[in-house]
């Protein structure tokens, strides 16, 4: 108990603490988020991303492992989302936002500074990985299940193309692939910007969950947040002997797989009309929990 208790302390607290100064800020003030969200989707999330890769000793071997254990993850949560779901007699649109609460996780604003605290700088930098192959299955098959299949590939394509990730992340294979270093003064000046993201995305998950409520939907959110925080950890070490995942890449791969659900899911159902204040409430109430189940993750795996 006094283990767990440490973790809880070290570990989780701190991210808390970020996450309340937001809650209270936008509790007290008219928060406007486009502007910070912008930002920090546009700007300082590309430089974490690649910073933690460059100055990673990961290969393209474990990117490609960790990138199948988050399909795999997403697939599956996904089809047992679908039959607990119909289980539930949730209606069509029900279901498709229960699907998106249950198959994606907070792998970025929550589970980066999670990872980092407990696992440091190695196990961060597959956190990264972990966080952009998640933003890439949300913004393609997660649209594409928001809007019941109606913008097909082409338009799922359109939205990856508009991932920053994305794009430095292939300055990083490119930058490996030839060889090349970094300039010093250039990498100084994106570690800045990069040190700022996960304080930045802590504080907007706060304002976030500020405007959050789990409303009619206790018996729904309930259910996704038993899936995301008790189903999907169990799941998510199963993969991870699967795909051989071992050291920093194991610890990163199943904490994220076992973080809250997504609030960029909320937006996505809020966009397509596939019952938001059900996804809403599934985030608020497996955020508010995630700290019991996250403990004993982490302390299974140190």
């Amino acid at each position: 108990m006094s283990h767990l208790l440490e973790i809880l302390l070290h570990d989780i607290l701190p991210v808390f603490v970020a996450i309340g100064l937001g809650y209270g800020f936008a509790r007290r003030n008219q928060a406007e988020l486009r502007t910070a969200t912008r930002l920090t989707f546009y700007v300082l999330s590309p430089c974490l991303v690649f910073v933690s890769l460059i100055e990673s000793n990961m290969d393209g071997g474990e990117t490609a492992q960790i990138f199948l254990l988050v399909l795999l993850m997403v697939l599956i949560m996904g089809a047992l989302a679908w039959v607990t779901g119909r289980a539930l007699q949730l209606t069509s649109r029900q279901l498709i936002g229960f699907l998106l609460a249950a198959m994606f996780v907070n792998a970025g604003n929550y589970g980066l500074g999670v990872t980092q605290l407990a696992f440091g700088d190695a196990a961060e930098a597959r956190a990264v990985i972990y966080f952009v192959s998640s933003s890439i299955l949300i913004y393609t098959l997660g649209t594409l299940i928001a809007s019941g299949f109606k913008g097909g590939w082409r338009g799922a394509i359109k939205h990856l193309l508009r991932l920053p990730q994305i794009y430095a992340l292939l300055a990083v294979f490119i930058i490996r692939a030839a060889s090349w270093t970094v300039p010093e003064p250039i990498m100084e000046g994106l570690r800045l910007p990069a040190a700022a993201t996960i304080p930045m995305m802590l504080l907007l998950l706060g304002i976030q969950l500020a405007q959050a409520s789990v409303g009619q939907y206790w018996k729904a959110a309930s259910a996704g947040a038993a899936l995301r925080l008790v189903v999907a950890p169990f799941l998510a070490v199963g993969l991870a002997g699967l795909l051989n995942l071992s050291g920093p890449a194991r610890q990163a791969g199943i904490l994220e797989a076992s973080m809250p659900a997504a609030v960029i899911s909320t937006l996505i159902a809020n966009e397509y009309e596939a019952e938001p204040q059900l996804v809403t409430g599934t985030v608020l109430l497996s955020t508010l929990l995630s700290p019991i189940s996250l403990s004993i993750i982490i302390a299974l795996l140190k």
